[in-house]
């Protein structure tokens, strides 16, 4: 009797704990959301305001209303990212879902729309790069993000009935793509234009400080976190020897022609 007791009290006690967890879990995303939407809302506070470019220059007029439909649709998704973490954390994974079919269709259309605003924004207007490691490399790195960010939202939706996977995929995601806002942003800016990497560099430390944060706040390890942050720095790696190949080069030059 007393050994079933103890049972009991030990089983009831590891429930306690999964659900202190999964709430911390489900805290932590709203967390990552909030700062990434006030990172982004920050770092582009030029555009939003006065409709300024990098550094408070012009937004390249030839192609300004592709540059105005492309930042609403990167600031749309971190915002759905944001109210889809909400939505887990009270609790209403039906309206999640409902959202989410309309996330997918985001993501599959900010693909396309980030890799041609990035190839037109390096035509038309190269001499801004110049501090990113010139047009060139900038093309690489936009283009590597904007393939990275499209494979990580395809996980996500593969393992969507999967939270353990889903989530720290759409997280990473995200990450990929908010490297233009952070390197917009006081100070961190600085850090965003040195070599070898560039608007790279912020992202990555936010993906590790996210995932101490996760780690902190549920103490456990998201293992596909880990894996998928480790993933994200490999990808960075190969993108600036990419950036930096002559063959990236003479195909970047004849992109940009």
């Amino acid at each position: 009797m007393a050994g079933a007791i103890s049972s009991t009290v030990i089983r009831s006690q590891e429930h306690s704990s999964a659900l202190r967890r999964l709430a911390a879990e489900r805290l932590f995303y709203v967390i990552a959301g909030s700062v990434m939407l006030v990172a982004t809302v920050v770092g582009f506070r030029l555009f939003l305001a006065h409709g300024k470019g990098f550094g408070g220059g012009e937004v390249t007029h030839q192609i300004f209303p592709l540059v105005v439909v492309h930042g609403l649709a990167m600031f749309s998704w971190v915002v759905v990212f944001l109210l889809q973490s909400i939505l887990i954390l009270n609790g209403n994974p039906r309206l999640h879902m409902r959202i989410g079919v309309g996330g997918a269709v985001l993501a599959g259309v900010m693909v396309p729309l980030g890799s041609v605003s990035a190839i037109l924004s390096a035509r038309y207007n190269p001499d801004i790069y110049q501090l990113l490691g010139g047009p060139r490399f900038f093309l690489a790195t936009m283009l590597g993000e904007m393939l990275s960010f499209g494979v990580l939202v395809g996980i996500a939706v593969v393992y969507r009935r999967r939270p353990e996977i889903h989530r720290p995929m759409m997280l990473l995601a995200s990450l990929m793509i908010i490297s233009g806002s952070l390197g917009r942003c006081p100070y961190i800016g600085e850090y965003a234009v040195m070599p070898p990497l560039y608007v790279l560099g912020p992202a990555l430390v936010l993906g590790a400080l996210f995932l101490v944060l996760q780690l902190g706040m549920t103490r456990a390890l998201n293992r596909w976190f880990a894996l998928g942050y480790s993933g994200m720095v490999i990808v960075s790696v190969i993108i600036i020897v990419i950036g930096h190949s002559a063959l990236w080069n003479r195909i970047a030059g004849a992109i940009l022609q």
